[in-house]
């Protein structure tokens, strides 16, 4: 893949000095965000492998094909699309570089390797590689930074800044022998309230991430507003019913848990299969309500649906208070 990437910089032309990436953009690109966010994620692939045939050497079809596959691990709770993932952020990586080379002036260009370094230090986070996210995190800050700097009008990059505010935040909160820096929690939400109004592409994914956000900070019912919304927006997409049910779990809610729990089972059986391990988590959430609200049946029945999902080894070690909390439901349960 490196040997391509140099024999394409070497033999495709290099364009004018001054160019920017986002010349270079099309609609097909905005075609693929909605098939994405839709849930039609086989009609997206096509359409970024298009654009990516289309303009060979701008990161932005790469970078957005990254975030699909991210969104169909995330969704379907499955690695099975991660060489393909790792390969779109090498791709990106190399050509937003490739771009700041040829125009250091290129606001995108940054835009798009920070969000790709963004991309990398979630990754090194899921997977304990501290020191790696952090660094790539950092490189992510500081690229959104000068985005915004080369053109104050690319409100995408704040969502990017946003995050960093209020994550630095939590993380000094929560880590107590860190120095306290301020408290920037609102002014990272307001910096995401500004990418999702009056970004180019951060409308649905900065909705998104700021109702978890919003979650986290306990302000449930900004995060419910915006959640109801998604849902209304991207029906059949189970990715988006997460956050509603989410939230009423938490306040103790269950009657309205079980409702969303209910719901988002039904969305996620009616699509393909690529790992069990969401049927387990979501039958174990809505079993758990439906016992809190005294439907004992109910309960037990469904969590007798979870112990019956197929689990491999990752599986079992990732689902051990589930599985634990509906053997017993099953057994306080089972014959009320």
């Amino acid at each position: 893949m490196k040997r391509l990437h140099l024999l394409l910089a070497l033999v495709l032309p290099a364009g004018a000095m001054g160019a920017s990436l986002s010349d270079d953009f099309d609609p097909a690109l905005d075609r693929g965000l909605v098939w994405l966010f839709q849930g039609n994620y086989e009609q997206a692939t096509a359409v970024f492998d298009s654009f990516i045939a289309a303009h060979p050497t701008n990161p932005a079809g790469w970078f957005f094909k990254a975030g699909l596959f991210q969104v169909m691990m995330t969704d379907a709770e499955s690695d099975g699309w991660l060489a393909q993932y790792n390969r779109s952020l090498d791709s990106a990586l190399f050509y937003s570089n490739r771009a700041i080379g040829i125009n250091p002036r290129d606001a995108w260009a940054y835009f798009i390797r920070g969000g790709t370094y963004g991309y990398l230090a979630a990754q090194d986070g899921r997977a304990k590689r501290y020191l790696a996210a952090l660094n790539h995190g950092l490189a992510a800050v500081s690229d959104f930074k000068k985005a915004v700097e080369l053109d104050p009008g690319l409100y995408d990059a704040y969502i990017g800044l946003g995050s960093y505010d209020y994550f630095r935040t939590r993380a000094v909160i929560f880590l107590k022998w860190l120095p306290f820096i301020g408290d920037n929690r609102e002014r990272g939400i307001s910096q995401i309230e500004m990418a999702i109004a009056r970004g180019r592409y951060s409308n649905v994914m900065g909705r998104n991430g700021l109702v978890w956000i919003l979650i986290d900070y306990e302000k449930y019912d900004r995060a419910l507003a915006l959640a109801e919304g998604l849902e209304k927006d991207f029906p059949k997409n189970p990715f988006f019913f997460w956050a509603r049910p989410e939230i009423y779990w938490r306040r103790k809610q269950w009657d309205r848990a079980a409702e969303g729990y209910a719901k988002l089972l039904k969305l996620i059986e009616s699509r393909p299969v690529y790992s069990h391990y969401n049927q387990v988590v979501v039958r174990y959430r809505l079993a758990k309500s439906l016992y809190e609200c005294g439907r004992l049946k109910e309960a037990a029945e469904v969590a007798r649906e979870a112990l019956k999902i197929p689990s491999d080894r990752n599986m079992v070690q990732k689902l051990v208070m589930e599985r634990r909390v509906c053997r017993e439901i099953v057994k306080e349960a089972g014959g009320k």
